[in-house]
This record gives C-alpha cells, sequence and structure tokens, in this order.
C-alpha cells in the first residue's frame, strides 16, 4: 500500500513538473528595453560640457524670437513661416571649411526647396560683416542671419560654449578667431542643426548632431517638407 501511494505521488509530482515547465516556456520573456547610446566626444568637437544643447523636438512650436536683417530691419520668424514652411539652418561661420563645403552644395541645389514652396534661413553667430564673405565664398542666394546677441541660437538650444583648447586650436590652423568672427565677440558656436517649421509654426523636421560634419541633406529636407 505504500508503495502504491509512493508511485501516485511521484506521478501526480512529474505530472506538476511538466505543466510548469510547459508554463515557463510559453510564457513571454520580459527584459529591459535596449537603448542604443551614442558616444560623443564633445571635448574633441570642442563643446563645454557644462551646457549641452540638445535642439528643439519635433512638434515643439517654434521659438518667438526677432532677428535683424543686414539692411538693419527687424523681423521675426513668423514673419517667415505665417507665409510659407521654412528651413532654417544653423552654420558655423565662413572659417569652417564643412560649413563652406556643406553652404556650397546646398546652395547649388537650393532651388529645389525654393521650388517646393519652402523658404530657406541660414543663421550663425558671425557677424554681418563675416557673413557677406561666407555669402561670397558659396555662391548664397537665400537670407543669411547674424545671430547679434546670441538670443536665436539659444531660443532654439543649439547654442554651446568653445573651449579655449578648441579656439586656439582654430586660431592656429585656420588663423581665424572664433570670438572675433562672431558679433557678440563671445567664444560660442551653434550645432550645426536643421529645423523645418511648418505654418502653424510647428517643427515638423529635426536634424541635430554635435559633430559639425553631420548635416542634413537636400533629399531628407524635400522629403520632410509640408505638403
Amino acid at each position: 500500500m505504500r508503495k502504491e501511494v509512493l508511485g501516485l505521488l511521484s506521478i501526480v509530482l512529474l505530472y506538476s513538473c511538466q505543466e510548469v515547465k510547459k508554463e515557463v516556456q510559453n510564457e513571454p520573456v520580459e527584459t529591459e528595453p535596449v537603448t542604443e547610446e551614442i558616444s560623443v566626444d564633445y571635448n574633441t568637437l570642442g563643446m563645454e560640457t557644462n551646457a549641452i544643447p540638445k535642439g528643439l523636438q519635433i512638434g515643439d512650436v517654434a521659438p518667438v524670437v526677432s532677428m535683424t536683417t543686414s539692411d538693419n530691419k527687424t523681423v521675426t520668424l513668423k514673419d517667415f513661416y505665417e507665409k510659407q514652411p521654412i528651413v532654417v539652418i544653423f552654420y558655423r561661420g565662413y572659417w569652417c571649411p564643412i560649413c563652406n563645403q556643406y553652404l556650397s552644395e546646398f546652395a547649388e541645389k537650393a532651388k529645389s526647396i525654393e521650388d517646393a514652396g519652402a523658404k530657406i534661413i541660414a543663421i550663425s553667430s558671425e557677424s554681418y560683416e563675416n557673413s557677406t564673405k561666407t555669402i561670397a565664398n558659396n555662391k548664397i542666394d537665400f537670407t543669411v542671419i547674424s545671430d547679434l546677441d546670441g538670443s536665436i541660437m539659444k531660443a532654439f538650444d543649439v547654442k554651446f560654449e568653445v573651449t579655449k583648447e578648441y579656439q586656439d586650436m582654430i586660431q592656429e590652423k585656420l588663423n581665424a578667431s572664433i570670438s572675433e568672427t562672431n558679433a557678440n565677440k563671445e567664444g560660442v558656436l551653434p550645432v550645426p542643426a536643421t529645423f523645418i517649421i511648418d505654418k502653424s509654426g510647428k517643427i515638423v523636421y529635426k536634424q541635430f548632431d554635435p559633430n559639425y560634419k553631420n548635416r542634413a541633406t537636400i533629399e531628407d529636407i524635400l522629403a520632410h517638407l509640408p505638403k
């Protein structure tokens, strides 16, 4: 009798173990979401790490900013996007070889963006005196704005302080002073970002990369222009 009871218990336990095993096998495995982090060497890029900019996000409303044009007229960002979508491009300065290469190639194809109904506005921290060099060097035929006090860069969250080491390097290799080139005479620069703003004032596209070698392509911009 005892053997029969033990045998019955063994069968029950075996069956239970098999059922538990099935449940475990069929139960979905919960894992922590994998987040791919892009490592950025801010020091190599000349960025002080006390306040790293992130850029405005898609869906954000464009900031309320005023701009002074080269002929000393005051306009607002809204004055532009109320009439048509705008493509806002930030660049570093006439002294930057990467900026010149990009702007030169961009200027050659800019008409395709304008033909699609959008206006292009390029913004930098350099003074208007220096932006004329950028315009001439790259045969630019779209609006260029000098951010005289850095307020536009700050509003778009693209502004950063440049390390002394990087400023010295630019001085040595390119014979240019970032601070002296800038309208406000400060050692600051924008992340060379691109934003598309629709006629309601909403940001519908963003390209933002602290690595100044990475820029928005004409194709990407055209693909994201509001219809």
